[in-house]
């Protein structure tokens, strides 16, 4: 063999080892790739059940919301009740009674909120964090299907085709 045929088998070694890295990598690539599309349909599903979630809890605390501000309405005509200028022997125990239990039923009801606010918070981080969805991602994409929507007409917001 001349130096040539041993350089050309040096060159077709090397070629062979590159597209046998190359077959490797694409492979690793391609099962990547049909890992994540068998995952997006459980991630699309758990934004749904995050979504129904939100929803049911900012209508739990609008429902507390709305106590809490009954709570406070009756407060005030109680206390409106309460004339400061008459002496303490004329306020009956039961009204200071109920004007206590007001007190701590509204600082127990404002609590429940914080604390409630502070748990949706956290579990939504979580939430998003333990699913590693790009919250801010998913946003700009709805954003920008509603714009493509409303330049292209197809907003179903619009009044005259919803009459």
């Amino acid at each position: 063999m001349t130096l040539e045929e041993f350089e050309d088998i040096d060159k077709y070694d090397e070629l062979e080892r590159t597209v046998r890295e190359l077959t490797e990598t694409t492979e690793g690539l391609m099962a990547k790739i049909n890992d994540i599309e068998s995952r997006l349909p459980r991630f699309e599903s758990s934004l749904n059940n995050l979504r129904k979630e939100n929803e049911m809890l900012r209508i739990e605390i609008n429902k507390i919301n709305e106590n809490l501000q009954d709570i406070m309405a009756l407060y005030e005509v109680v206390s409106n009740q309460i004339n400061p200028f008459i002496g303490v022997s004329k306020i009956t125990a039961t009204s200071l009674e109920k004007l206590e239990r007001l007190e701590t039923d509204y600082k127990r009801l404002k609590k429940t909120v914080e604390e409630l606010t502070n748990d949706l918070i956290i579990l939504g981080s979580l939430y998003l964090n333990q699913l590693d969805i790009d919250l801010e991602g998913i946003i700009e994409d709805v954003l920008e299907e509603e714009i493509i929507k409303s330049v292209s007409g197809e907003d179903t917001h619009d009044t005259k085709n919803n009459e």
